[in-house]
């Protein structure tokens, strides 16, 4: 469980767009100052924004404006940035009066605290406005569970923050009572069904306390499918372990969960991913022109091989590679699979498979032939450290606790393959590294892993 997790409701996008705002804010004041007075170079003035952006951020971070649970009104928003803005621009003229240094300047200073200020509430309020525009992209897929009154409630206080989430589905909570025809009662396998059958992101139980007990057994089965549940009680009188505890409105709300929600670990996570797929594609893209020449010359049929593939939480995605086998693997794997030397057959892993061309073999036992899902991470569908995507089919057969291998986006690496690769042949194995990297995820763990991962493909371990 993530030690980290107060920060899961911290929006660093508003913090990187309040720094990029306050940085045009300083060129556009100095421009301005300068048709009115002389100053040295703009560089020489810098030591304004290295005192006044962190304070006026830090204000900020006080004020809960990065917090997405934060109810967002135009005046609160008027508000904190005025007293934020006044705050950082009296630290300046303090520091001003004190050093009496000639790399500084009143009217500099003053257009700042203006310009900024005003452009500070044209970014927010502009943010604010494209926020509450209709939009599915990327957006979490939530089941809602309660009574009609919290979940009028919920909704009403969710309309006043930056959370952003579908609510695909609302269950009353009479459905989880016994009824006479049964009808309407959602047995636990029925709940679990609901999962399956659809992209769920996150479970949220908005009940009153007297019938928390009630959903132990539907939190418990969230948590051993790797879905995110969170509870909102009316009243909270117990504590609870590895859980993290936030409110909405006046609501205190509980989140189990299974995987990491610090907001700004995720999104250096990205920005690593982006810049290490992109340095990646530039390195190989000689290895690219090659191996696509190959495939040619070596067997008919296309160049690349794409092929549906399960990413978090049930999401669909095509992944991509280098065509390693020829046109007709698939309809000869159902002849094969009595060979499968994966337990349960799970996975379909055979030794000198007879599916895979002369080229086929050389660019998987190089890793070569992932070069390519290079571009699954560029879209988002999956990261360059993370768990080994399954096949639709695989899922279809996956016992609940499985699923957890898919509550976090897949990778071209992570803990199998450097940790013995094509060599594991039990899937539950495969699941508890899966799983162990789930728990104890950080971005030092990333950067471990790819170094592994490096060491790993040029040793060729494991792989066939």
């Amino acid at each position: 469980m993530h030690r980290s997790n107060k920060s899961a409701f911290f929006n660093i996008y508003h913090l990187v767009a309040d720094f990029i705002a306050l940085l045009l804010s300083y060129c556009v004041a100095y421009n301005v100052t300068l048709q009115f007075t002389k100053l040295h170079g703009i560089m020489e003035y810098t030591w304004l924004i290295v005192v006044y952006v962190p304070v006026w951020i830090c204000i900020m971070c006080i004020s809960g404006m990065y917090n997405t649970t934060t109810f967002n009104y135009y005046d609160r928003i008027f508000k904190y940035s005025l007293c934020s803005s006044i705050f950082s621009s009296v630290l300046i003229g303090i520091l001003m009066y004190a050093v009496k240094d000639s790399m500084s300047s009143g009217l500099l200073s003053m257009n700042f605290f203006f310009i900024s200020f005003i452009l500070m509430l044209l970014e927010k309020y502009i943010t604010l406005y494209l926020i509450k525009l209709p939009s599915s992209e990327g957006i979490k897929q939530v089941i809602v569970i309660g009574v009609q009154s919290m979940y009028d409630q919920f909704n009403y206080y969710i309309k006043k923050t930056n959370i952003q989430m579908n609510v695909i589905k609302y269950i009353s909570v009479d459905k989880f009572k016994e009824q006479n025809d049964g009808d309407d009662h959602l047995s636990l396998e029925g709940f679990q069904q609901e999962l399956k059958n659809q992209v769920v992101d996150e479970i949220i139980f908005a009940l009153p306390i007297n019938y928390f007990k009630e959903m132990k057994e539907y939190v418990l089965a969230c948590e051993e499918m790797g879905i995110t549940a969170r509870i909102l009680l009316d009243l909270l009188n117990t504590k609870f372990s590895r859980v993290y505890v936030a409110s909405l409105g006046t609501l205190p709300m509980i989140t189990f969960h299974t995987v990491s929600l610090n907001n700004l670990q995720l999104f250096i996570k990205r920005i690593m991913d982006i810049i290490g797929a992109l340095v990646g594609i530039i390195l190989s893209s000689v290895i690219w022109i090659i191996t696509a020449i190959a495939i040619k010359i070596d067997s008919p049929g296309p160049i690349f091989y794409s092929q549906d593939r399960v990413g978090r939480n049930g999401r669909l995605f095509k992944v991509y590679k280098f065509r390693s086998m020829y046109i007709d693997a698939e309809t000869k794997k159902k002849e094969m699979l009595s060979q499968n030397e994966v337990k349960d057959g799970l996975m379909f892993k055979i030794k000198k498979d007879p599916r895979i061309t002369r080229v086929g073999a050389f660019i998987r036992k190089t890793s070569i032939d992932e070069l390519p899902q290079f571009i699954n991470v560029l879209k988002g569908e999956m990261s360059l450290v993370g768990t080994r995507p399954p096949t639709i089919d695989e899922v279809n057969r996956y016992k609940n606790y499985h699923r957890r291998r898919i509550s976090i986006k897949p990778g071209i690496t992570g803990m199998w393959q450097v940790n013995g690769r094509s060599s594991i042949t039990d899937f539950e194995q495969v699941v508890n590294l899966d799983t162990k990297y789930i728990d104890e995820w950080s971005i030092w763990l990333d950067i471990k892993i790819l170094m592994k991962t490096i060491i790993v493909v040029l040793f060729k371990k494991g792989a066939y």
